[in-house]
């Protein structure tokens, strides 16, 4: 008898464990992809608001400055200014994924690609726009 209740025991533990597995397989794939989710949220944000910070400082002309604060998110894998684009480049599970935005006026610059927060000096020259960390 004391078998038997043991042996029970064990395979209501056993489909218990079965189930936990499978529910922290699905919680661990709703991570991942919220986790993906938010980074390219937080790209979109950080090009955003250096797009408009380009607008507004080549629209006022030289010698404009402005200092913004911006946060680089993981997974980037490129940062580039390509004339009137700013590319951010994001790493996830499916390749990657381009975020970027056109400005009015040409880009020059260079923005580190390691996740953090950064101060940015964004400042207007007669035929572009300066980007430096701070």
């Amino acid at each position: 008898m004391k078998a038997q209740v043991a042996i029970e025991y064990i395979i209501i533990t056993g489909i218990g464990l079965v189930f936990v597995l499978i529910a922290g397989k699905y919680l661990l794939g709703l991570y991942n992809d919220y986790s993906t989710q938010n980074r390219i949220f937080v790209a979109k944000n950080t090009v955003n608001k250096i797009g408009e910070s380009v607008d507004l400082v080549s629209s006022q002309g030289p010698p404009s400055r402005v200092k913004i604060k911006v946060t680089i998110p993981e997974g980037v894998e490129e940062i580039s200014f390509s004339n009137k684009t700013l590319v951010f480049k994001i790493k996830n599970k499916g390749g990657t994924t381009d975020v970027f935005y056109n400005t009015k006026s040409q880009i020059v610059g260079d923005i580190p690609k390691k996740s953090g927060q950064y101060y940015l000096s964004i400042s207007s020259d007669d035929d572009h726009v300066n980007v430096t960390v701070v």
